[in-house]
């Protein structure tokens, strides 16, 4: 009985100190391997005579496409779920969506995407960026990583390993600049080595006088203290102030991870309403331009069902005030292909 209890102690010692040695190699790997971000990094080559546009009408859409494995079959662990990776050909599946919307929205002058992954495992490895090339388009892409990390070891049954993943902005015109701007908002040594480092993403398009800035982001997701959320919306519209005051024209789409003003989604807790923006979060004259009448975002504790699944609007835009919106739309695919779902906006040159 005394050699099974001390086999017994002796075992869990070697099983702890396996785990221990386990975790501090892989934040020791992490440390060594980290990707740090300069606070602006140009994207785009100089270019040289730059044609403005006249062009007083715009087309854009915005979409999160869930790093191509959250369509409707998937739900995932870190949203109360237990996935973390799906098959190849759910994830070919996936892509195959996000191509074929492009492809057929050639007329749309800018596409905003979320979570663009490339080499990365929960993925299968495939690289979005080689299939979008094989299109027959003519669009100029950009791709700001905000996940950048070698081996992200969670779950620790199942780890998600190399994770690389970002904001890719589509223009059908020439660019006079492409930038990463980091926010600055990424969690404390050593969490910060395995999540995100969030940004935003910026395109300048040269017109007859001025210019118009399009902005990509993706804003923090699980911050229950809003504090990452407000210091990205402060940063951020410090930044879209700046330009309108310099007579540019400036819209900003993406994942905000919050609702828009005066959202109320059916039979919503409590503290997902808390979540809301107010509109007093922009300054006087900046608009909200949502489409509320169609969800943006599902909750991924359980693959998708109209009648089961927690839905929002998370996905939007803002304007400056010397832009107005012609219209607005959520392009309903039910879920298909990401646990987000596109997003159009038609906007003009009002003064």
């Amino acid at each position: 009985m005394i050699k099974l209890f001390n086999y017994t102690i002796n075992t869990l010692f070697i099983l702890a100190t396996c785990f221990a040695m386990y975790i501090v190699g892989v934040i020791a790997y992490g440390t060594i391997t980290e990707h740090n971000f300069e606070d602006e990094t140009k994207l785009s080559q100089d270019s040289e005579n730059i044609q403005s546009l006249s062009d007083s009408t715009f087309e854009l859409i915005s979409w999160n496409v869930g790093f191509f494995g959250l369509g409707e079959e998937s739900d995932f662990f870190y949203d109360g779920g237990e996935d973390v990776f799906q098959s190849k050909e759910t994830v070919q599946k996936n892509i195959a969506g996000v191509l074929d919307l492009i492809e057929e929205n050639q007329n749309v002058d800018f596409f905003l995407l979320q979570e663009v992954d490339s080499f990365s495992w929960r993925s299968q490895k495939l690289n979005f960026l080689e299939e979008l090339d094989g299109l027959q388009n003519s669009y100029q892409s950009h791709l700001g990583l905000n996940y950048a990390s070698n081996y992200v070891p969670i779950p620790l049954s199942n780890p998600m390993g190399p994770t690389f993943s970002g904001l890719l902005s589509m223009s059908k015109f020439d660019e006079k600049e492409a930038v990463r701007y980091d926010l600055r908002t990424e969690s404390l040594w050593p969490k910060r080595l395995f999540f995100l480092k969030r940004c935003f993403l910026t395109q300048r398009i040269q017109l007859k006088e001025k210019e118009l800035v399009v902005i990509n982001i993706h804003n923090s997701a699980y911050d229950k203290s809003g504090k990452k959320k407000n210091k990205e919306m402060q940063q951020l519209m410090t930044f879209a102030e700046n330009e309108f005051a310099q007579g540019n024209y400036v819209i900003i789409g993406g994942d905000w991870n919050k609702t828009p003003p005066n959202y109320m989604p059916v039979d919503a807790a409590k503290g997902y309403l808390e979540q809301g923006f107010a509109k007093t979060d922009i300054p006087e004259n900046w608009q909200w331009i949502s489409d509320q009448t169609i969800p943006t975002n599902r909750k991924l504790d359980i693959p998708f069902d109209a009648e089961l699944s927690y839905t929002s609007v998370i996905d939007y835009y803002i304007l400056s005030p010397n832009l107005q919106a012609d219209s607005v739309a959520v392009i309903n695919m039910d879920f298909a292909y990401s646990d987000h779902q596109p997003v159009y906006l038609k906007v003009s040159i009002g003064w």
